[in-house]
């Protein structure tokens, strides 16, 4: 069997799904895989990767304004929809694909992928990492349009986390709808882990990463308000969100440390500079109440590996909730509640015990998104 993988986003772009796809691909070989991403005019548009694993291929479709406004440029994806669907067909000819994966968040790209695999008479299904047609705040007049095509294509529909499985089977009877986690390719040398921070200090290091858009945006911001002001936290942020869309957000960068982003094999060592990772995730915002319910952040990840205690602010009810919750792997303040969020640090802070048994914790939960076993998962429901 040859995957070929169809992803828009793909690295050197920055994202949630650039780092689910280059993470994911790197369990499969370059026999066993290859994928298609896009690219813009300008910047980089490669990277050094192993050259036993997949090749990365680049299609011209994205304009955008310095790497902003990408969403104004719609009317150009749609111009190259044919061509895209054609270059396709033509990687599926010249390099024997058996089965086509289109990855949503891009339309665009998983409807291509859908008609591609339909053409060329190979099997094709669908992997959201989102919703679609139930979020409200894309604004996005082909939604149900173009998902009941793309899943009506789909032999399987994979999704993120058991929490999107469950609405969708509850919502579309009949379909195939399989969770297909995050991954990680190597565990990291827990020997050159700073350790834990201890309790007493006078300044804890607090440290979040990602993306800080409306899907985590209101929580981030009620966490600063509670710790700005605070003698005994620090927070910085690694984003690569510029610091004037951040404030225009409303996340005030005066009042953490802006850290620029860094590439996910970094992300480890960074980690180790700091004491306690944070975790936000929307109580609501521009998305669609399911989007907020069934969101698993990509930062999860490494936080879970980092060795460090993990302090999470997240709305009762989500599916990131019920997983901390299950897997006692983080403390996690479910009210929006500045006090609260300050009473969940101490917690940590104040407490060794309480520091190593979340670190513990999530050590094992790591465990569950292990790239080789989630990779043999999908080639053993592929086959």
């Amino acid at each position: 069997m040859k995957i070929l993988l169809v992803s828009s986003t793909i690295l050197p772009q920055r994202g949630g799904s650039s780092v689910i796809v280059e993470n994911l691909a790197r369990n499969f070989s370059k026999e066993q895989m290859l994928v298609l991403g896009s690219k813009g005019l300008f910047g980089k548009n490669h990277m050094n990767r192993d050259p036993a694993g997949p090749e990365f291929r680049y299609f011209f479709s994205e304009l955008s304004i310095f790497g902003r406004g990408a969403r104004f440029f719609d009317w150009f994806r749609r111009r190259k929809m044919k061509p895209l669907i054609k270059a396709m067909e033509k990687i599926i000819r010249q390099e024997n694909i058996t089965y086509v994966i289109g990855v949503y968040p891009n339309q665009f790209y998983c409807v291509a992928a859908a008609r591609a695999a339909k053409q060329a008479g190979v099997p094709f299904s669908s992997y959201f990492h989102n919703t679609y047609e139930d979020n409200p705040g894309l604004n996005d007049p082909d939604a149900s349009q173009w998902q009941k095509e793309i899943f009506d294509h789909s032999q399987y529909i994979f999704v993120m986390s058991d929490g999107l499985k469950e609405f969708y089977e509850r919502k579309h009877p009949g379909k195939t709808f399989i969770p297909l986690v995050h991954t990680f390719k190597e565990f990291p040398d827990a020997s050159k882990n700073s350790g834990l921070p201890g309790p007493n200090k006078d300044i804890y290091k607090l440290v979040a990463i990602g993306n800080f858009n409306p899907s985590n945006m209101e929580a981030t911001i009620r966490f600063l308000e509670a710790v700005a002001s605070h003698p005994k936290y620090e927070l910085s942020i690694y984003t690569h969100v510029p610091g004037v869309l951040l404030n225009h957000r409303g996340l005030n960068t005066s009042l953490f440390d802006h850290k620029p982003a860094v590439w996910p094999d970094e992300i480890h060592a960074e980690l180790q500079h700091f004491d306690i990772c944070v975790l936000t995730h929307g109580f609501h915002g521009a998305y669609g109440p399911i989007e907020y319910e069934t969101i698993f952040p990509t930062r999860t990840i490494p936080f879970l590996l980092s060795g460090k205690p993990i302090f999470a602010h997240s709305p009762e009810g989500s599916f990131l909730n019920k997983f901390l919750i299950k897997n006692q792997c983080a403390e996690l303040v479910a009210e929006p509640d500045v006090s609260k969020i300050i009473e969940g640090l101490e917690r940590i802070a104040d407490n060794r015990e309480h520091q190593e048994y979340l670190v513990s914790n999530a050590y094992k939960t790591a465990q569950l998104f292990h790239g080789p076993k989630v990779a043999e998962q999908l080639l053993n429901t592929l086959s």
